[in-house]
């Protein structure tokens, strides 16, 4: 079934007002999802070392996290927002 039959099923599910009612968060790029979480762990973890242990990781993920070659998994990041909620809200820049 198409994304646009889904809220007009015969009166089944949810109405076309609704449907308008749903909120899309903003895209972002990977390179922009790897950038934020360099600077991220770059101004609240003290060293690489630190790092890798406060996330569980080893050495050389953090080090790619550093210096900006990767960016983590979900889990990663749930952590990060739970540690650090006020990194995650706000209107940063995406």
């Amino acid at each position: 079934m198409s994304h646009t039959k889904a809220f007009d099923r015969a009166g089944r599910g949810r109405g076309a007002v609704a449907a308008r009612r749903i909120s899309v968060p903003p895209v972002i790029t990977r390179h922009a999802a790897t950038a934020f979480w360099a600077d991220l762990v770059a101004r609240r973890c003290a060293s690489r070392e630190e790092c890798a242990v406060m996330f569980g990781v080893t050495f050389q993920t953090s080090c790619n996290w550093h210096d900006g070659f990767s960016c983590p998994t979900g889990d990663k990041v749930m952590m990060a927002m739970r540690m650090w909620p006020e990194e995650f809200t706000g209107g940063g820049d995406v």
